[in-house]
């Protein structure tokens, strides 16, 4: 995967297109059956009267045969018995004479035949007929509908997206029963083909975001696409930022408030994560359940994440850049305490840094890769006893202990985990410069990340907004969240009502 390759060109869509239904369903079940290489999983069934004969034909698994037989296959049984003589496709239209409790559409064209087969739906041949009719019954098994693991709340909606296109899009409607809500579908992978859709509510949305959203959909040619964090790779602006400038939620009511605020979200086939876009900085920081809790408590939480990222971002290279350089900075009996802890470590402040934050990202990664029973136990009782052993064998010091957990701890209160990924990189990039120039290596290294930050867009739109451009009007709900009374007033009052 991922590799760049040219694929074969029967692999290419369209390529049936020079095949044609010859009105012998038997061979016309063998072309199909042919062209995907007779799989074991394909249910043909041909019923043959006296003059007339038709085949049904789908993917087992992928539809419910028993409705099949009752909506499909006796009706028709039931109706050729009666009628005994040949069937005339050039003057008799076969939809009009035949009343099915299914929708059929026909077509002609091969390709589509074999798109709509491998999708779920039944074809259905008629002998001395020249198209093909098509239902759409895809009746696979799905996921149930499960409270979502990776944003999980306290107070709030239990339901999550799962891994089929059809249900997200009926949890979105369920909660915005509104006409010009609009899903528009596109398919994404010149092998996979993978269903992909944009929703948002017409005349709220970001007219520029959503256009540039479109266009980079279409023009992105990936030969495959299995989720959306790869859709999320194409979509972001070229060249190489270490911040993500799109998010990510398997929720849908945080899908449904990104809508009604303007933006715009792409959810796609087989995955239970929808992109949002445009984001901000700043959303990062946002979760559902702010605006669940009463606006005191909500603001307090956020200004806690808003902390909890500064500890997680800048502790240890704050460790690395006092002990080394500015120890005239530390109170004088917390100096003496760090000075002998550190009698008799062989590394300097940096390499017993960098150890114990590596030693901590291989048990984190090792703990989620395990089994989910003995993975936490693991990585816990890892951290405690490489901890206890890396003390009392005098290559660490405790402090260094605590300041990885402190790390640690806090980078787990981020709300998002692609800006917690970030978070841990740039802080391995602080402590580099810690360890050359201090706390002035430190100050220019953020004031790089400032400057990158506010250099971003997402979409088109500024990445560091409202705080760059400055918008007062929208301050609202950034490092605070106002009381959704006030904030209403304010806003009647600016649209004069």
């Amino acid at each position: 995967m991922g590799k760049d390759q040219t694929f074969p060109p029967h692999l290419s869509k369209g390529n049936y297109s020079h095949l044609s239904l010859s009105g012998d369903v038997e061979k016309d079940i063998n072309q199909v059956a042919k062209s995907l290489g007779y799989p074991p999983d394909l249910v043909s069934k041909v019923y043959t009267f006296k003059h007339n004969a038709f085949a049904v034909c789908y993917i087992d698994g992928m539809i419910s045969s028993d409705e099949l037989e009752l909506t499909v296959i006796l009706p028709l049984m039931d109706w050729f018995k009666e009628h005994r003589s040949p069937w005339d496709f050039e003057k008799k239209d076969f939809q009009q004479h035949i009343q099915l409790p299914k929708k059929f559409s026909k077509t002609s064209n091969f390709s589509q035949i074999l798109d709509q087969l491998l999708r779920g739906n039944v074809i259905l041949f008629v002998k001395k007929g020249k198209e093909a009719f098509i239902t759409a019954d895809q009746r696979w098994e799905t996921r149930a509908i499960e409270e979502p693991s990776s944003q999980t709340v306290i107070r709030g909606p239990r339901e999550g997206f799962v891994e089929t296109l059809s249900i997200n899009t009926t949890l979105i409607r369920r909660r915005i029963s509104n006409p010009a809500l609009r899903f528009k579908q596109f398919l994404v992978g010149e092998i996979t083909q993978t269903p992909v859709i944009v929703t948002y509510i017409e005349g709220l949305v970001n007219e520029s975001a959503l256009e540039m959203a479109i266009e980079k959909l279409t023009n992105a040619k990936p030969r495959e696409v299995f989720e959306t964090g790869m859709l999320e790779e194409l979509m972001e602006k070229k060249g190489y930022s270490p911040i993500p400038t799109l998010s990510n939620t398997e929720r849908p009511d945080v899908v449904c408030a990104a809508l009604v605020e303007g933006k715009l979200a792409i959810m796609m086939e087989g995955t239970p994560f929808a992109i949002i876009g445009p984001v901000t900085f700043i959303s990062f920081f946002q979760t559902a359940e702010d605006y669940y809790n009463r606006f005191d408590l909500a603001t307090f939480i956020r200004l806690i994440r808003f902390i909890a990222f500064w500890i997680a971002f800048s502790l240890p290279a704050t460790y690395v850049a006092l002990t080394t350089f500015h120890q005239e900075l530390i109170p004088t009996k917390l100096l003496i305490s760090l000075t002998a802890q550190r009698e008799g470590v062989p590394f300097p402040a940096l390499i017993e840094a960098l150890i114990m934050e590596t030693v901590f990202e291989i048990l984190r990664e090792a703990g989620v890769r395990m089994p989910r029973p003995i993975g936490p136990a693991v990585s816990i009782v890892g951290a405690i006893v490489i901890g206890e052993a890396a003390v009392s064998a005098g290559l660490v010091s405790p402090a260094i202990v605590i300041v990885v957990s402190l790390t640690a701890i806090a980078s787990f209160a981020s709300p998002y985990y692609s800006m917690a990924g970030s978070t841990r990189m740039l802080r391995f990039v602080l402590m580099l410069f810690a360890a050359t120039s201090g706390i002035y290596g430190m100050l220019i290294f953020t004031l790089a990340l400032c400057i990158h930050l506010v250099s971003l867009e997402s979409l088109g739109q500024p990445y560091m907004a409202p705080f760059a451009p400055f918008q007062l009007q929208k301050q609202k709900d950034t490092f605070f969240r106002l009381p959704l009374w006030w904030t209403s007033r304010k806003k009647r009052k600016s649209q004069g009502i």
